[in-house]
């Protein structure tokens, strides 16, 4: 009988299972089809454009909250109590960091740079430190280093201890990533001027505001990077610290923590060069220091004095960068160990590490008192702005024009005017509002489902709620070209990293310095080639957005494990077939967060884009605030957010893992 039952189970078992694996694929297309019908439907009735009742009254509000902000600093208890000893509490915190490092001067901060270089790198990380931070004094700017590396370390503390334990949160709780990300969105794409001048308000003028603005601005990177981290942790290791009997905490401490370091020394990095980069921003409310030197440079349209504090930023992050991840942070290979005397092991043990490494800083800073050397010896100063502006006046003559064979800068700029961006423009506007929206939701749909979906649904009718519709358009019409020419550069390049630890070396230095000099600095020389208008913001928005791209998938491809390529290479599998198969799909997380970083950078420069004849969002925020009308300027940098939230949630739906996945991995 059990013979005759079992033809009869798979005969009756069969066709339903068929069924049921069959059925969903083919409903699952009946609800985004009705919804998106819905939406063309309810468009065409209510019009081309979006209608005059749909608006939040965004603007009048936020100008009414401000002007009671201002009328109430001074008598109610949430400044009193709250907002006013927080500023003085950061104003003292900065003070006292500069006045340690003006009472230390140039021996003593340089002595402080090498040791704490050679701790955590090594030789070549005290040398590289030292060097670069002397930089800064050849170039006769090291007093004003000297005020912006205050303002930066006291902000680069404050992120972190605001992001590591976030990102730690995030990184074991799905529901606190889920929550955070909308807040790092906003905080890291809605521009600096938006919350500078509030905070402003709230904490009063100086340093107090621009710790508080370059801290939110920074933050994003260190949440996110240890979150990645923590979830990168192979499973196996997980199970095996658990099956050891390990806590909660143990196993954060003892297993997650230690094998994220890599990710998480990646965010400090990502931390300070996006701390150094607003550095020019927070110089508008009297911070002073290197990005003063930028402003008025830029204001009186001298590209050499701009550009050598702007050097002087570059020199003094690589060195702030170098002794604080180490060089060894990303080497691939271990290091030897170094053959040490009986006096050095002698001295390792840590009270006389630190009580030696204070003596020689102390003695250092004592010789430089007496011997009166508050500033840099003028014999080794030079200054660059001349040359730098000749070579910027040769470049002008000889390349906006054209060059034999290649062509001009301007023959660039009309093809990316002509065929990208103005096309691309004129069909968002030209359509009407409801069908850019009904693509749109279409493709979070198939990307993310229904809850992708929904998101995407509200941030498009928030955008044209908050009456800026066109120029959203316009923003995303230079967004997607800005993004698509960065991924097109960033990923080839973070590949080539990724697999040689020689171009690895090379173009660190290089993302360094193009991730941190203030855009402020390099928009001057690209609006020389390229004129005033929407080519200069986009350009510029590829520069800045590159770095994040090539490090992360540099990042990826090296935390591909070891396994899994010896397998491809056992079974015969070439370079290409090995990257292409093996590498760049187990990559796939981080190189979409890498091209995710890519979008909230190119959306980050909107504003600056908008003050070199970009227009859009970006335009309408910097003349809200210039023109002290609050409530535009919000407006312009709300609209900005929800658009990165569409694209971002969108890009991370593409590189997520679907939950069947997932549990393949996990449950071998």
């Amino acid at each position: 009988m059990s013979t005759a039952t079992l033809p009869t189970s798979r005969a009756t078992t069969g066709p339903t299972s068929a069924a049921s694996t069959a059925r969903p694929r083919w409903h699952r297309f009946v609800e985004p089809a009705i919804v998106i019908a819905a939406i063309a439907v309810i468009g065409m009735v209510v019009g081309h454009a979006p209608p005059t009742w749909l608006d939040a009254h965004v603007k009048p509000e936020v100008d009414r909250l401000y002007s009671w902000i201002v009328h109430h600093r001074q008598s109610s208890v949430l400044f009193t109590g709250f907002f006013n000893p927080l500023g003085t509490a950061l104003r003292s915190l900065t003070s006292a960091t500069l006045w340690v490092l003006r009472a230390l001067r140039w021996p003593g901060v340089l002595t402080l740079v090498g040791l704490v270089g050679h701790r955590t790198g090594g030789r070549q990380a005290a040398i590289v430190g030292v060097a670069t931070m002397a930089g800064c004094g050849v170039l006769g700017l090291w007093d004003h280093a000297m005020i912006s590396l205050a303002l930066m370390i006291v902000s680069v503390l404050v992120a972190l201890l605001v992001g590591v334990p976030l990102g730690i949160w995030a990184g074991l709780n799905d529901r606190a990533d889920r929550v955070l990300r909308s807040f790092l969105d906003a905080a890291q794409v809605l521009p600096a001027f938006v919350y500078l001048l509030p905070a402003v308000v709230l904490v009063g003028i100086g340093f107090p505001a621009a710790v508080i603005a370059t801290a939110i601005f920074a933050v994003a990177p260190a949440v996110r990077l240890t979150a990645h981290g923590l979830r990168s942790v192979p499973v196996v290791a997980n199970e095996v610290g658990s099956s050891f009997g390990c806590t909660r905490r143990q196993l954060l401490a003892k297993v997650q923590l230690p094998l994220a370091r890599r990710a998480i020394l990646l965010g400090l990095n990502q931390v300070i060069m996006m701390a150094f980069g607003i550095v020019v921003i927070a110089s508008l409310i009297g911070t002073g220091g290197l990005g003063n030197d930028v402003l008025n440079g830029m204001q009186k349209v001298d590209v050499g004095r701009a550009f050598t504090a702007g050097l002087a930023i570059v020199l003094a992050a690589i060195a702030l960068d170098r002794i604080t991840t180490g060089s060894r942070a990303v080497a691939s290979v271990t290091p030897r160990q170094p053959r040490t005397s009986a006096v050095q092991r002698a001295l390792s043990a840590k009270p006389w590490r630190a009580l030696a490494a204070a003596i020689v800083i102390a003695v250092a800073a004592v010789i430089g008192k007496v011997t009166n050397t508050r500033e840099f010896p003028s014999a080794l100063r030079i200054n660059p702005s001349r040359s730098i502006n000749d070579v910027v006046r040769w470049i002008n003559d000889h390349f906006r024009h054209g060059v034999p064979v290649v062509g001009g800068t301007g023959s660039f700029s009309d093809f990316l005017v002509i065929h990208l961006l103005t096309p691309l423009r004129e069909s968002f506007q030209h359509a009407p509002w409801w069908l850019v929206i009904a693509v749109i939701v279409a493709i979070a749909w198939v990307s993310g489902g229904r809850k992708l979906a929904t998101i995407c649904t509200a941030c498009l009718v928030g955008i044209a709620a908050l009456r800026v519709w066109n120029l959203a358009m316009d923003t995303l019409s230079q967004v997607l070209v800005a993004v698509v020419l960065a991924v097109v550069i960033a990923v080839p390049i973070g590949v080539l990293a990724g697999r040689s630890d020689r171009v690895e070396r090379l173009l660190r230095p290089l993302l360094d310095v193009a991730q941190v000099m203030p855009p402020f600095v390099y928009l001057v020389p690209v609006i020389f080639l390229f004129n005033v208008g929407r080519v200069p913001g986009v350009i510029a928005s590829v520069i800045y957005a590159v770095p994040p791209g090539v490090r992360l998938t540099s990042l990826g491809l090296r935390q591909v494990p070891t396994g899994p390529r010896e397998a491809a290479v056992s079974f015969g599998a070439t370079d290409r077939q090995e990257l292409i198969k093996v590498q760049l799909p187990l990559a796939l997380r981080s190189v979409m967060l890498g091209i995710n970083q890519t979008l909230i950078m190119v959306l980050s420069m909107v504003v600056v884009a908008g003050l070199v004849g970009a227009e859009a969002l970006g335009l309408e925020t910097v003349f809200g605030l210039t023109k002290s009308e609050i409530g535009r300027g919000v407006a312009g940098g709300l609209a900005i957010v929800l658009l990165a939230i569409v694209l971002d949630r969108i890009t991370q739906a593409w590189g997520a893992e679907k939950p069947g996945q997932r549990v393949t991995r996990e449950r071998p």
